[in-house]
């Protein structure tokens, strides 16, 4: 099967990471699409990679610090170059305004649940009530870097596919899936393992790095520019 590629965070090569407008491109003319998830003080989940606002809005401060009511006080900024506005002023967004583009499309979804740092507190359930009011076409990826997240995912559901981040290789990760009852590893580039397991790598946004992948014929990849990347895979034949 041909490696799935995945928009990461959108497509930051485009529009600001996380924004409405890049989701909605990659909605129109892509495959599937990553994306992170936090709570607010007030428990609401938002979509943002990092733990603070400061890199990509023109506010300061954790997301677990502020009720989305004042989050949204704040609009995202182009973080190349945080004097230049791209479109229209966008605010961070919700998760149900994320899933209400992709709902009923057949982009694949992967929702990583950023608790590396803060282990949000009933984030799991959240996400997943959330997620539950929409309809997808192909199964939702859960993926998290913190393994207890992902046991508690299953705890909550048995029938989720769950996926584990790792930035280093997982020793004997056959019995390491089978035991956190895991469908994938989502492995940094310097971290391929080998043998029959389900890999998708990030984030693969080189030329040489994407084209020994997809030699490889790893399940998918993530890029910050799905459209070039796709393009790259299908004129391969």
């Amino acid at each position: 099967m041909a490696t799935t590629v995945f928009g990461h965070r959108g497509i930051p090569e485009k529009y600001i990471e996380n924004s409405i407008s890049g989701f909605k491109y990659l909605a129109e003319h892509g495959e599937a699409v990553e994306f992170d998830v936090h709570l607010t003080k007030d428990l609401i989940p938002v979509i943002m990679h990092d733990e603070k606002i400061d890199r990509t809005t023109n506010g300061s401060g954790y997301i677990k610090d502020f009720n989305y009511e004042a989050l949204k006080s704040f609009h995202l900024i182009n973080d190349v170059n945080r004097e230049q506005q791209v479109g229209k002023i966008e605010s961070i967004p919700k998760l149900d305004d994320v899933l209400s583009v992709f709902n009923d499309t057949q982009i694949q979804l992967n929702i990583e649940l950023k608790t590396d740092n803060f282990d949000y507190l009933g984030i799991e359930q959240i996400v997943l009530n959330t997620v539950q009011h929409f309809h997808f076409n192909r199964p939702v990826i859960f993926s998290s870097f913190n393994i207890n997240t992902l046991d508690r995912l299953y705890a909550i559901d048995q029938s989720l596919n769950l996926a584990y981040l790792s930035e280093q290789p997982v020793n004997d990760f056959p019995h390491f899936m089978q035991d956190h009852h895991l469908n994938a590893l989502h492995p940094s580039v310097e971290s391929l393992q080998g043998g029959n397991v389900v890999q998708r790598i990030w984030t693969v946004n080189d030329d040489n790095v994407l084209d020994k992948l997809l030699d490889f014929g790893v399940a998918g990849i993530f890029t910050d520019n799905f459209v070039h990347a796709i393009k790259t895979r299908n004129c391969r034949g």
